[in-house]
């Protein structure tokens, strides 16, 4: 838990002080730390698995930190947008504190007590693919509500109707019929959005200073914070260093929180397209870091 907070908490913080250096407002520069903050374990978490080192007490360690990373993330994302309106002026605390507590009090409630029984009952239902249907509509509506009931961000309501449906006794069947649906429709649509924002000629020889200050500040944030929580915790120094490694690559979650800080306003399309350099950049590296710490410990 230490290395997953202080695996957000210094990323953040190096992201929010890029962004000042480079003349961003103070909102735009907390966004870009918040850019940050994202990790996609699943590229890490493959090469362990190819390496035959995911069930060592490092790859234990990147699993449960990324868990960490990815709820304190989308708690992150969801008070920045819950308190900054689309004029981008904050408004008074005590609406919006309980707007949101209201909301993920009885969103939690729903989703952890009733979502698991009605996807029973959805499984019995003398309809084809009644229990997929239902998930993806469960999915789409917590995403809505929270968005129009509580002013978070949808990922949030999305990630409490996982985290629901997650209880019921169908758990792999839906997991299994999800990963289906997902990679054959909704990925490709969400990295044709992703390509639809993206404007490669935003990376201009003046902005490359921006990009590779966002990229080191990146890499070396998961280091110095997973990786120093986790010699903290008392792993030894190549324990740590690779898990601070693993760490490293945004993937499509870095990918998601860009996504809404664009289309809330919050960073401009020259931010977003230098973010999809940084999740490029820290995907591909992210493998042969890896690789070459264990080679290095053999």
């Amino acid at each position: 838990m230490l290395s997953g907070t202080l695996g957000v908490i210094v990323p953040l913080l190096s992201g929010f002080l890029v962004g000042l250096m480079f003349g961003y407002s103070q909102r735009s520069a907390l966004f870009i730390g918040i850019t940050l903050t994202a990790t996609s374990v699943s590229i890490s978490a493959q090469t362990l698995l190819q390496l035959k080192k995911l069930r060592t007490r490092e790859g234990l360690a990147l699993l449960s930190t990324a868990i960490a990373d990815d709820v304190l993330v989308i708690l992150l994302l969801s008070l920045f947008v819950a308190f900054t309106d689309e004029s981008g002026a904050s408004p008074s605390a005590g609406p919006v504190v309980l707007r949101m507590s209201l909301y993920l009090l009885v969103s939690g409630a729903v989703a952890y007590g009733l979502l698991p029984q009605l996807a029973l009952w959805a499984s019995r239902q003398p309809v084809s693919e009644g229990l997929t249907s239902f998930v993806v509509i469960a999915a789409l509506a917590f995403a809505w509500s929270a968005e129009a009931w509580g002013g978070l961000a949808a990922i949030t309501g999305a990630f409490i109707a996982g985290v629901g449906l997650a209880r019921s006794p169908l758990r792999d069947t839906i997991e299994r019929s999800m990963h289906a649906i997902t990679y054959a429709f909704f990925v490709p649509v969400f990295f044709v959005s992703i390509g639809l924002h993206t404007d490669l000629h935003q990376i201009t020889p003046s902005v490359l200073p921006f990009a590779l200050a966002i990229i080191l500040a990146a890499i070396i944030g998961k280091l110095l914070g997973a990786g120093g929580g986790a010699k903290l915790a008392g792993f030894t120094w190549g324990e740590a260093l690779r898990v601070g490694l693993g760490m490293i690559s945004r993937g499509e979650v870095g990918l998601i929180v860009a996504t809404v800080g664009i289309n809330a306003g919050l960073i401009t399309t020259e931010v977003f397209s230098v973010v999809t350099l940084l999740v490029l950049t820290t995907t591909l590296i992210t493998p042969p870091l890896l690789r070459l710490s264990y080679a290095r410990n053999k």
